[in-house]
């Protein structure tokens, strides 16, 4: 017998549903059904290209996200990590996707390489739209594995949160630089694939690359093993280069080199880059648009300007409470959002946030608000605002 977490009680108090073992091998049974499905498309030979070619929405976007789902089939239910989720990214634009633990950022970009954990996982809605460098638009949820791979590495590069698990320990750092060359580069050869590699060593600010290239991954620093990554996944020159919390296992002063090192390359190749974070200094220093998710939907969306100037939600202006700064007195605790994030399981059909909200009304417990539109690029999914964007008086608040 499995517990499983029920919150869907709009006041605030969570039920505890139990599952018996028959319910869990039913719901086994089911999701086998789905898995299957979604794992004979993606397995699919000799797909012809027309399939999965499309359009974009937008010529100067690289990658156009568009009412994204991707579910973990478990045992004791469906777990919605991603649910609804639509942002584009920019030619030469840093995108800061922020949020807490758990609200979906990392499953949304594991999504844009097809790299979901398999076989629960899977992109069950929605639409990845990416435009490649010879012009070609592919539409990423259609395209069979196969295919990805030859985008995957070269055009979408991913630096992984800690290198240390994803550099593989028993290769040294130059076998695994090479094979990404031999592997994307048909021409290249070992002598030429050692060359870049050095080269894209010494680019990223590696005083000894020779050394490095000769090294284990063990042998290095977290800052030196980070910088190794960015090497590797810059090493084909993409399009759009997707950091999943590149800066969190360093110190501050490596932390700095990092991000300055990115916003570098970024500037040299032209490229795009998702930031993927929870340090919102991170984000007001590098991003030039921010993505605001909270379990696994966008609460709010805008320029950096917009998210930290003028935040519209109250998850926004939670979030910007809590950051340490000169705005907190001496003696003062530091704001912290209260509650906890909805069970994935189970999600409410009303205001994911309602729980925590101190401004939550009752029509906050009857639906899902919709995105109201502030500026030409400033959203926010939130009830306290007319369709219009002025904020609602306090008698209709009360009303409501």
């Amino acid at each position: 017998m499995s517990f499983l977490n029920n919150d869907k009680n709009a006041e605030g108090v969570d039920s505890s549903v139990y599952l018996t073992l028959r319910e869990e091998r039913r719901i086994s049974r089911e999701n086998a059904k789905i898995i299957k499905k979604y794992e004979r498309e993606k397995n699919r030979k000799k797909v012809d290209e027309k399939e999965y070619l499309t359009e974009m929405r937008d010529p100067s976007n690289v990658v156009e996200i568009e009412n994204l789902h991707t579910y973990f089939y478990t045992d004791v239910g469906v777990v919605k990590s991603v649910n609804g989720v639509s942002f584009d990214i920019p030619q030469g634009k840093i995108v800061g996707v922020v949020g807490e633990s758990g609200c979906g950022k990392s499953v949304t970009s594991l999504s844009i390489m097809q790299l979901v954990p398999g076989p629960t996982g899977q992109i069950v809605e929605g639409s990845i739209r990416y435009k490649a460098s010879d012009g070609k638009c592919y539409e990423i949820t259609k395209m069979p594995r196969d295919r990805m791979l030859k985008i995957r590495g070269k055009d979408i590069a991913m630096i992984f949160q800690e290198p240390m698990t994803s550099l593989n320990p028993v290769f040294k750092i130059g076998y695994q630089m090479d094979e990404v060359v031999l592997l994307h580069e048909e021409e290249s050869t070992p002598e030429s694939a050692k060359k870049k590699s050095i080269e894209m060593l010494k680019q990223v600010g590696i005083a000894d690359p020779e050394k490095v290239y000769a090294s284990y991954p063990h042998e290095l620093s977290g800052g030196m093993r980070q910088r190794v990554m960015i090497a590797m996944a810059l090493i084909c020159n993409p399009r759009l280069i997707i950091a999943d919390e590149p800066t969190t296992a360093l110190d501050v002063t490596i932390q700095a080199q990092i991000l300055e090192l990115l916003r570098e390359i970024k500037e040299k190749i032209n490229g795009s880059i998702m930031l993927i974070t929870h340090d919102l200094g991170v984000i007001a220093e590098m991003a030039d648009i921010v993505v605001v998710m909270y379990a696994g939907r966008i609460i709010e969306q805008g320029t950096v300007k917009e998210i930290f100037h003028s935040p519209k939600h109250p998850y926004t202006i939670g979030l910007m409470k809590s950051r340490p700064g000169r705005h907190i007195k001496e003696g003062e605790k530091l704001y912290s959002i209260k509650g906890q994030v909805p069970n994935p399981i189970n999600m409410p059909d009303y205001c994911y946030f309602y729980n925590r909200c101190d401004k939550a009304m009752r029509v906050c417990s009857q639906g899902y608000p919709d995105l109201i539109k502030f500026s030409p690029t400033h959203y926010a999914a939130c009830y306290l605002y007319n369709e219009d964007g002025s904020e609602k008086s306090a008698e209709e608040k009360e009303r409501r």
